[in-house]
């Protein structure tokens, strides 16, 4: 098959974090929040699809080959390359003993899948890979897993001689404003990933009538495998670059002193996050509901293999981008209080779950 789509498309995001990275993003030619807006996406999808599964709802045997690639950038502001594998097998489990009516089925399937910008473009954020959930490995939060990263971004800090008390840049005349400090910053962002790999393998046990019981083990890993698909445009690592960071001084009431920092064009996974495997093992109560055509079911997962690590962000801040005395020191040790403390990353040991779908 071959199918050819036409988007266009506006991104709205929920955090500063978000918005930051997606407008810097080098996903297509322009940079700020006008590369949220208007974003097309023209494609093709060439596909070939081909199985022997004897029954859609309860499949007793047989086995399913799906591959197809997403090709962006016949047109558009997006240039990109999806390609998509997943293979399903079923096996009846007869002659054992514990299978006299020879109706319990193996069930397998692998995915894999990988995508990548093109022609000096990176694939834009909204498609890359965030693994998690009744799809693929149930145990873990829905989309929740990605390698994890750090964006450098500045923010204004007041001066402070203590808590609340701010500091005027013209004692005289305190309505001018108070002294606010650039500094720069880490921002934890979830960039998904470029590539995903899941197998699942399912025990399915009938009990009566339309309720099945499964013992499943899903294992799987989302990671960068390409780290220059994480590509800042040039104009943004140029902003970041070209900053002054700090007031060191106070010059015709103005901060003076300043110094720049040197950031790279690529967003690096923060280490020990990347090419993490999991795996989630548990039981599943299946109950086909003919009306909707989907299973109901009741999963109770425990998850052996999971991310539990900290992530600490560069620290850019040193006490020379502040004014000597004690303001300088209170505020510099606030901004490494509030941004240069670690990351805990810790992901559910167990979940229990009601969802209506089939995980294959």
């Amino acid at each position: 098959g071959i199918t050819y789509s036409l988007d266009s498309s506006s991104v709205t995001t929920f955090s500063a974090a978000s918005q930051q990275y997606f407008e810097a993003l080098a996903f297509r030619g322009v940079s700020g929040p006008d590369a949220l807006k208007g974003v097309i996406t023209s494609k093709v999808v060439p596909s070939f699809s081909f199985s022997t599964i004897d029954n859609p709802q309860h499949p007793h045997s047989g086995h399913s080959l799906f591959v197809s690639t997403d090709i962006a950038g016949l047109g558009g502001s997006v240039r990109m390359i999806r390609p998509v594998t997943e293979f399903k097998t079923f096996y009846g489990m007869k002659g054992l003993k514990l299978n006299r009516a020879g109706n319990q089925t193996l069930g397998i399937r692998f995915l894999g899948s990988f995508v990548t910008g093109y022609g000096g473009s990176v694939a834009p954020p909204f498609e890359r890979m965030f693994v998690g959930g009744d799809s693929d490995l149930r145990g873990f939060d829905i989309r929740a897993i990605s390698p994890i990263a750090f964006i450098t971004s500045h923010v204004d800090v007041p001066l402070q001689s203590g808590a609340g008390i701010l500091v005027p840049i013209d004692p005289q005349n305190p309505l001018r404003g108070t002294i606010t400090v650039p500094v720069p910053v880490q921002q934890l962002i979830f960039p998904g990933g470029d590539t995903s790999l899941i197998s699942n393998i399912e025990y399915r046990i009938p009990i009566a009538g339309p309720v099945t019981l499964a013992a499943f083990v899903d294992t799987g890993m989302n990671f960068i495998l390409r780290e220059s698909q994480l590509r800042l445009s040039n104009s943004a690592v140029a902003d970041i670059n070209k900053t002054p960071f700090g007031c060191p001084g106070i010059t015709n009431f103005a901060c003076s002193g300043g110094q720049t920092i040197n950031v790279g064009q690529n967003i690096v996974a923060s280490a020990h996050t990347n090419y993490v495997p999991r795996m989630s093992t548990g039981l599943e109560l299946q109950v086909i509901m003919p009306i909707v055509n989907a299973p109901f079911r009741f999963y109770y997962a425990y998850n052996p293999m999971r991310l539990d690590t900290t992530a600490s962000p560069a620290n850019f801040v040193t006490r020379s981008m502040f004014p000597e005395g004690g303001a300088g020191d209170f505020t510099y040790q606030q901004v490494l209080a509030t941004y240069g403390t670690a990351y805990r990353l810790r992901e559910p040991r167990k979940t229990f779950r009601f969802t209506v779908s089939t995980t294959f």
